[in-house]
């Protein structure tokens, strides 16, 4: 039986809720090489919270080496442009909480193909190669994906521009998430510690709306995890198209029976959901030829806090923005496929979800 741990914790004191994680998952890594993959989407300091916190990694590095591992830690962030995998460390505090064992994991990867899909992908070669793997996502939700736990952490082992070349390949949402979970499955974690202790809600994966949930959880089985994190935050796992799929090609369990749980996993009070995604789930459909409003998304610009910097322009997989010298973002809404990049990669978190009928609905019924 799949096992998920929570434990009450704080990043002050990490280092004791982690010396805990592994009294109940005891790894064998002494003369071993470990990857640590955290959840790093960009350039975000700590205090938004948007990439895995900086405490959780130094707690994890301090007691890998203390059981004789040698330690890596390293991720793909989606940020595009010459260095930028080492700025989103520095800007993160990942790189100085990963106490001299930050490497860039981009520069060695390998040629791929996905089971079940025939397209090849880029993965670091770290990934594929190290003995003991540890992905440590951030509990966050996802606009797009619903959420983004142990399975959509695995994006990250994508390399370059493969990750935008799949969401333009990819762009509905049941056989992207398809896809993440082959990607996922391509070197399953041998265990998964979620920094829970400040998660996003809302229209995450990068927004203001944090949540307290003081929360350290851990399981040696990511769809496992993935489905105790979305029980708490008010969603069921089996709607989740990646945690279906994982379970489907037997991966891990969803029922709650089926998963033993040591600690508090009752759903979160006031917990707010992503607005559900229509797009990528009707796209093509009469819904979307007759009702575009509802179901087409669109996005306002925070003018006093864009900066004009083009990352929205750069990163965007459909080249459906442009950006003029100090102006605001433009749209061309007939080339968008809705995967959100744009506003999960404002540095300056200017982008938001255009208000529209569908958004004051699930506003109104407590989705938001």
């Amino acid at each position: 039986m799949a096992r998920v741990l929570i434990l009450d914790a704080t990043y002050e004191k990490m280092r004791e809720a982690v010396d805990a994680v592994f009294e109940r998952f005891p790894l064998d890594v002494a003369g071993k090489t470990v990857l640590l993959k955290p959840n790093m989407v960009g350039m975000y300091e700590p205090e938004t919270h948007a990439n895995t916190h900086p405490a959780v990694i130094t707690a994890l590095v301090e007691r890998l080496r203390q059981d004789g591992a040698t330690v890596t830690v390293g991720d793909n962030p989606g940020t595009s442009g010459y260095g930028a995998v080492e700025k989103s460390a520095r800007i993160s505090g990942l790189m100085e909480a990963s106490l001299g064992a930050f490497e860039n994991i981009a520069r060695e990867s390998r040629r791929v193909k996905l089971i079940g899909h025939d397209v090849e992908v880029n993965i670091s070669r770290k990934v594929l190669e190290t003995d003991v793997l540890i992905s440590v996502p951030k509990f966050k939700t996802h606009v797009m994906t619903r959420n983004t736990g142990a399975i959509k952490n695995s994006y990250g082992f994508l390399v370059g521009g493969d990750k935008a070349r799949l969401h333009l390949a990819y762009p509905r949402y049941p056989v992207f998430s398809e896809m993440v979970t082959e990607v996922y499955r391509l070197r399953v974690p041998d265990l998964i510690v979620m920094d829970a202790v400040v998660g996003i809600q809302g229209n995450g994966p990068q927004n203001k709306f944090l949540y307290h949930a003081g929360k350290l959880m851990a399981s040696d089985n990511g769809v496992a995890m993935d489905s105790v994190m979305s029980r708490m935050m008010g969603m069921k796992p089996e709607t989740i198209r990646s945690i279906e799929y994982a379970h489907e090609l037997g991966l891990g369990p969803i029922a709650a029976e089926e998963i033993e749980v040591e600690g508090d996993a009752s759903r979160l009070k006031r917990f707010r959901r992503p607005v559900p995604s229509i797009p990528q789930r009707f796209s093509g459909t009469w819904i979307m030829a007759f009702f575009p409003d509802i179901g087409r998304p669109r996005f306002d610009v925070d003018e006093y806090v864009c900066t004009s910097c083009r990352s929205c322009a750069d990163i965007c997989p459909a080249g459906a923005i442009t950006v003029e010298k100090k102006g605001a973002p433009e749209y061309d809404y007939e080339k968008c496929i809705a995967c959100y990049c744009c506003m999960e990669l404002c540095p300056q978190t200017a982008l938001h979800l255009h208000e529209t009928f569908r958004t004051r609905l699930y506003r109104r019924l407590g989705y938001m």
